[in-house]
């Protein structure tokens, strides 16, 4: 179903280890062994021995109703929310009053940071016993408020995730949707009188003849077929269209010879409405009921999405849908567009050169407008098998040797990793004595933050700064203030331009970075926790050759600078307007 205010909920049946949305929710004792329970194991067992690691250096007291946030390891969630649940035995009414609070802490915190979905388990119907109408109507109430009144939109879907082997849980919670939500929403794939539950990532076993492929997904069969679409006897057919609806070409021209004038005759109509991403017209000539047609390759999952759920509105029981946007006779060139193609190797080149020559196609490397990408030109079955070499530059470039720090512990994959370091070495020494150089508060950790894709990043980004500038004098270490729920996405993803501006803007709508750490330890930049800890970064900064910083600068000034600051003779502050320019290589709580 879809709230009023566009956010759409979904319940599923599967394992939520298995989720693939932003965040998932888990469940937890006040000891925060993640061995303890059935749903806090299944997740500990499918994300690694590291997601315990990162749950305990949270150094939460475990009160019932907290919160606390780790990133998801080798889940497929980036990020796993761990709510501290009351105990077996708690008293009804104080139990759902817990339960609220987390399931809004849990919202609130993924749309502040910026997350698009969210996966519940259902919290407390298991070992807890507690009744698994209250825990519905409390989930779906907290949802609902959620939706009415946050003031941003950036989370889109809340799932809830049911245990396929509890069938009277999936009864209870879809009967409770229904009554929650059917005065109060609209349907988006779902109907009050026939409501359906998918099944989480689970198709059955493929079925192959010499003219189909087959599978199920719950109730839904799926078949990939070859031959004409316009002879198909489903109740619609689904048609990619350009965006004025001129339908002159490949399938559309097909349906448009089949289908007659009606079909051109009704898309003329939207020609002036380009923002139209489903309409439906009927089609009198063919076996079919309707014909949808979607604009734009860029809105393709969106308008399959609409048009499925238009099928579902009109009481269709079968869709057809072509290979939308390009076929393997008629592609001719792609584009593949990557930041991380400007940070080729040689050895990159190399395979590139290696890829024209096996598959007869032309690759071109071109930069404009800052925005890097690769153009394949050639046979349409060539340029096909050359974009699924290329599709992924940035895994071609994490494939090189470039080497990661020596000091540092094991690293797998292009995982984030902290690693807390020990009082007294000469790492941690290091780090505490640019610290207590200018600022006097009390250190209580010190984490060292392994993440490859961004160090490798930084490497790379500083070799083109040093042969651009003509010296090697590019990078400074300096520090950088921030907020404890910033922490679990910078060290993911580091400093992009959603940073940019958020404390401070007097020198440029850029990242902030200060030489001395009194400076970042203002409460302004790191704003102290409930416990009054605060956090503050020690990073590899890109500062190249820089100038004097102005209020509304988005780049620095043309000559090629690099960044810019308060000060050119004596700077205390820089400013960087680009992603990947700065490394957080420790973090720093202090009090």
């Amino acid at each position: 179903v879809q709230t009023k205010e566009g956010l759409n909920i979904a319940l599923a049946t599967g394992k939520i280890e298995d989720a693939t949305t932003d965040v998932i929710v888990n469940s937890v004792f006040k000891a925060l062994n993640l061995k303890e329970g059935a749903l806090s194991n299944a997740i500990f067992q499918a994300a690694g021995p590291q997601l315990q690691v990162l749950l305990n250096a949270k150094k939460s007291s475990g009160t019932v109703g907290d919160v606390i946030v780790t990133e998801g390891c080798q889940l497929k969630s980036m990020f796993v929310y761990h709510a501290v649940t009351p105990a077996k035995g708690t008293a009804q009414d104080q139990a759902m009053k817990a339960l609220s609070g987390i399931f809004r802490d849990c919202l609130n915190k993924a749309e502040d940071r910026g997350m698009t979905s969210i996966s519940f388990p259902t919290i407390g119907t298991g070992q807890l016993g507690f009744s698994k109408d209250h825990v519905a109507q409390v989930l779906y109430g907290e949802i609902s408020k959620f939706s009415h009144k946050r003031q941003t939109k950036s989370l889109t879907e809340v799932t809830v995730i049911l245990y396929s082997g509890d069938t009277e849980t999936q009864q209870v919670f879809t009967e409770e949707l229904k009554k929650h939500f059917s005065k109060n929403t609209v349907s988006v794939g779902c109907t009050f009188n026939r409501c359906t539950i998918c099944i989480l990532g689970h198709f059955s076993k493929i079925i192959t003849t010499s003219e189909m492929h087959e599978t199920k997904m719950g109730s839904v069969t799926i078949q990939a077929v070859t031959g004409d679409i316009t002879k198909e006897t489903t109740d619609v057919i689904v048609n990619s269209s350009n965006e004025n609806f001129t339908l002159k070409r490949g399938v559309s021209k097909a349906i448009l010879e089949a289908a007659g004038q009606a079909v051109e005759a009704e898309c003329q109509k939207l020609e002036m409405k380009p923002y139209v991403s489903v309409i439906h017209a009927v089609a009198p000539r063919l076996d079919v009921d309707r014909t949808k047609h979607s604009k734009g390759v860029a809105q393709l999952k969106k308008a399959i999405k609409g048009s499925l759920q238009l099928a579902e509105r009109n009481n269709c029981v079968s869709v057809a849908l072509p290979i939308c946007g390009k076929s393997q006779a008629g592609v001719d060139s792609d584009t593949i567009t990557d930041n991380f193609i400007s940070s080729f190797s040689q050895a990159d080149s190399q395979r590139i050169t290696d890829i024209q020559v096996t598959l007869s196609v032309r690759i071109m490397q071109e930069s404009k407008q800052g925005t890097e990408s690769l153009t394949i030109e050639g046979l349409g079955k060539d340029v096909l098998k050359a974009s699924k070499k290329l599709a992924n530059p940035q895994k071609l470039f994490l494939s090189t040797d470039e080497d990661i720090p020596t000091h540092w512990d094991v690293v797998i994959n292009t995982s984030c990793h902290t690693v807390t370091l020990a009082a007294g070495t000469a790492e941690y020494k290091r780090v505490q004595d640019k610290f207590q150089a200018t600022c006097k508060q009390t250190i209580i950790t010190i984490d060292r933050i392994q993440n490859p894709l961004l160090w490798k990043t930084l490497q790379m980004k500083k070799r083109n700064m040093d042969q651009k500038n003509g010296h090697q004098n590019n990078e400074k270490t300096l520090f950088h203030g921030t907020t404890e729920d910033a922490v679990a996405i910078i060290n993911e993803h580091g400093f992009n331009r959603s940073y940019a501006g958020k404390n401070a803007a007097c020198y440029g709508n850029g990242t902030y970075f200060a030489v001395n750490a009194t400076y970042s330890a203002k409460d302004l930049y790191s704003k102290p926790n409930q416990n009054g800890e605060k956090h503050m970064y020690l990073c590899q900064v890109l500062t190249g050759d820089y100038t004097l910083g102005k209020i509304g600068m988005v780049v620095p000034p043309p000559k090629t600078l690099n960044s810019c600051n308060d000060d050119e003779a004596n700077p205390t502050i820089f400013v960087v307007f680009h992603d990947n320019h700065a490394y957080p290589e420790y973090l720093i709580k202090f009090k």
